[in-house]
């Protein structure tokens, strides 16, 4: 008898579940990305009644008649069951700031042959995917470390089914050390004029100067192991003053590298000597300037050091410069001038750093420069030598310091360069 009743409940149980109908229907969406404390509905498309609501992990996301509260960072797989069926969908829940993949750093800077592991974080727990947009550049693995192959950038993806996140890398120049390239001691007894050229001319050359540049000896000449640039107060061609300009231009350009020269400044109110370099293309301000050093002869111990771009060139109000004042007058003696124009120095961003003596006063990034499209410091630029006479900087000329010769020497020009490593 208890056999019997026995067998009858379990034919009863298997007729109730044999009778369970199938109803067709579906969730929408099945699939769904939340934050921490987001609340919504899920909709059900069909015919599907009485049905029973479950998630597999309460702590991330619980639900109740298709509402879904998200509570915690990762995932849940929401179940409805009406009848005999049961669908499915998958919530994703990240943090309130809507971020499940982390990568860090954003930037990283290496030299070719560099390897590197990134480090990340995966919310959901989903398969990744890296990849790099320049493989012939950087080559990143699936652990997420990455490789410089040669020079230029590339961004790294790190992504999932539901988001993906980035990182850009650049690959550097690997230098050696500084190799002299190039210099002009002045040992002769006349200018080598395969290297230097000379403007001519008064007009104040854009700065109100007040000298007319000429190319006579009493101006320019190489005498006793040194260039000398004389200003000098004279009327020549309805100006007051002369002196020399020269430059290299179309003759001897530089694209990088240490620029050097050793000068003795003439001093005196009103002279303006500087040492300096400009692009080879392009009118100014779009071919850059570079202005190693301007001295100031009524503010003797002042070194003054400029750049000028297309945004920042004092036309505009803007500008960028730098000025440092020595115990001693530079007039009182030879110093060493010059800068270390970097490539891709740091962060894949060129540089100008200022040297006197070997000392760095000032340094310029590309960075500074308000639109980086506008550093126009990436083709050769050629050197000019000169010393005007009043002008905007120079200011007044107290006329007696010509009762004794000013004059500019220069000892000599030197360019050193770096060779790129392979």
């Amino acid at each position: 008898m208890k056999q019997t009743l026995h067998t009858l409940l379990f034919l009863c149980a298997v007729l109730c579940i044999a009778c369970e109908p199938t109803v067709n229907f579906s969730l929408n969406p099945n699939s769904l990305q939340m934050k921490v404390g987001e609340i919504t509905t899920i909709n059900v498309i069909g015919e599907a009644t009485n049905i029973e609501w479950a998630s597999s992990d309460d702590s991330v996301a619980t639900v109740f008649h298709g509402v879904i509260t998200a509570n915690a960072i990762g995932t849940t797989t929401i179940t409805a069951k009406s009848g005999s069926t049961t669908v499915n969908a998958q919530i994703f829940v990240s943090g309130t700031d809507g971020s499940t993949l982390r990568i860090s750093p954003a930037f990283v800077s290496l030299k070719k042959g560099d390897t590197y592991h990134f480090q990340y974080g995966n919310t959901y727990g989903l398969d990744l995917t890296w990849t790099s947009s320049a493989e012939d550049v950087v080559q990143v693995d699936q652990q997420g470390v990455i490789t410089a192959l040669k020079p230029g950038n590339a961004t790294i993806t790190l992504s999932t089914p539901v988001e993906s996140v980035t990182a850009l890398v650049a690959v550097e120049h690997k230098w050696g050390d500084y190799a002299l390239v190039w210099s002009d001691e002045f040992n002769g007894t006349a200018l080598d004029e395969s290297v230097w050229g000379y403007n001519l001319g008064g007009g104040g050359w854009g700065n109100n100067e007040l000298q007319y540049y000429t190319q006579r000896p009493e101006n320019v000449r190489v005498k006793d192991g040194c260039l000398e640039i004389e200003a000098r107060k004279e009327k020549y061609e309805n100006r007051e003053y002369t002196s020399a300009r020269l430059l290299s231009k179309g003759k001897k350009s530089f694209l990088y590298g240490k620029v050097e020269a050793r000068i003795k400044f003439p001093g005196g109110m009103g002279t303006w000597p500087a040492f300096w370099m400009m692009g080879e293309s392009g009118g100014w301000p779009a071919c850059g300037e570079i202005d190693i050093i301007e001295h100031i002869g009524s503010q003797d111990t002042r070194a003054s050091f400029a750049v000028h771009t297309p945004e920042k060139n004092g036309t505009n109000g803007k500008n960028w410069h730098a000025t440092h004042f020595f115990d001693d007058p530079l007039s009182n003696d030879f110093h060493t001038y010059g800068v270390e124009w970097c490539q891709e120095e740091k962060d894949g961003k060129d540089c100008i750093r200022f040297f006197v003596d070997g000392v760095e006063y000032a340094t310029v990034w590309e960075t500074l420069i308000d639109n980086p499209r506008s550093w126009p410091f990436t083709q050769p630029h050629f050197i000019i030598l000169n010393c005007a006479i009043g002008g905007n900087m120079g200011g007044r000329v107290d006329d007696s310091i010509f009762n004794q010769q000013r004059i500019m020497y220069v000892d000599w020009v030197r360019v050193y360069q770096r060779q790129e490593q392979p």
